[in-house]
């Protein structure tokens, strides 16, 4: 019962930290929930496309961030009309990979766009509180504390990524979801949930290859390819889907990775010229440090699932390294990973425990 109650209480403590925050944002902005839409005064032509549709929009100081795409993608997230909506992108394609979250924001796209400002909030707002409950039900099968749950919505990347309406705490709350169901050997559960966080963002394909590699390693060939193919199809599914819906000049290539370890370097001057970029990105070096040692020393399923966003993060390039603000986000689920592992997970020294009772 306890394996039950005590998520759910932590998930309900996520919920009230979320909905506080929200409500101190909002305040400050006349609670105008476009504050949280992340539209900027440079934006012309997706200021343009908001203002025809928005009676009053809160602007952000030069450019915005990422929830002014996903604001348009959600007004027509299946890509009915993309000469009209999608057009206006940035990036179409690259952009248009990352469909659930506009999805469910749009309620599959049945709301109008002052309906979708809020739907934008509501879906993160319950994706913190169920990522929250994720984590607690994470943190009990490996022998801790449920209020070692509190390490997703007090991540401060998640943070980061509400403050833009990003997709991101969406797409880690269905990553730890699917950890947990995968841990629980529902494959088939786990294996739809990591299918959702890949479409939620698409980085977080990584996940499911480490959950795959885990397992094929391990014999469970069968339960490898329900964790590790359903995101494979999902993902690619929607990626035909797109060609066939966008123009073929688009492009799916992010253009944020490169060479590696140089988006780290590029940034080493603008790091040591100021103390708490310094100890962020040191810091974050350090976690994924551990988390590839954990993953070599004592393998599990937790450890394996995020451990190749260690590759990833040395391929980033110098705008992601660049202040905490971004790579915090870019790697966001690791933080949390780290603290399950590091501080969670105690199932070796309650074998150590069983094995020295006589």
């Amino acid at each position: 019962m306890t394996e039950v109650r005590l998520p759910l209480t932590v998930g309900l403590v996520g919920l009230l930290l979320t909905v506080g925050f929200v409500a101190i944002v909002l305040r400050g902005h006349d609670y105008n929930p476009t504050v949280l839409t992340a539209i900027g005064e440079s934006d012309d032509a997706i200021r343009q496309y908001a203002e025809s549709r928005l009676d009053d929009i809160v602007l952000r100081p030069q450019l915005g961030h990422d929830g002014r795409f996903f604001f348009v993608q959600a007004n027509d997230p299946w890509l009915v009309n993309p000469s009209e909506n999608a057009a206006v992108l940035d990036r179409p394609a690259y952009r248009s990979q990352r469909m659930l979250y506009p999805v469910l924001a749009s309620a599959a796209g049945l709301a109008g766009p002052n309906g979708i400002v809020w739907g934008m909030i509501i879906v993160n707002v319950v994706a913190m509180a169920t990522g929250a409950a994720a984590t607690a039900g994470l943190a009990v099968r490996l022998g801790g504390s449920a209020w070692w749950g509190l390490a997703f919505p007090l991540n401060i990347g998640l943070i980061s990524e509400f403050s833009i309406g990003g997709a991101g705490i969406l797409a880690a709350a269905c990553a730890v979801w699917g950890v947990l169901q995968l841990e629980k050997k529902r494959w088939y559960a786990g294996g739809a949930l990591l299918a959702a966080s890949s479409l939620a963002r698409e980085a977080m394909l990584v996940v499911a290859v480490g959950a795959f590699f885990w397992l094929w390693t391990r014999g469970r060939r069968q339960s490898a390819v329900k964790a590790g193919g359903l995101p494979l199809l999902a993902v690619g599914g929607w990626a035909i889907y797109l060609r066939l819906r966008l123009p073929e000049d688009t492009d799916l290539v992010a253009g944020n990775l490169g060479a590696p370890f140089l988006g780290i370097w590029d940034n080493m001057s603008n790091w040591l010229a100021d103390p708490l970029e310094l100890a962020v990105g040191v810091l974050t070096i350090g976690i994924l440090g551990v988390l590839v040692h954990r993953a070599y020393t004592t393998p599990s399923l937790l450890s394996w699932s995020f451990v190749l966003f260690a590759p990833l993060a040395i391929l980033l390039t110098a705008p992601v390294w660049d202040g905490f603000f971004n790579i915090s986000r870019a790697v966001a689920p690791v933080y949390t990973a780290f603290v399950l592992m590091v501080f969670a997970d105690r199932r070796d020294e309650a074998r150590t425990v069983s094995e020295s009772v006589p």
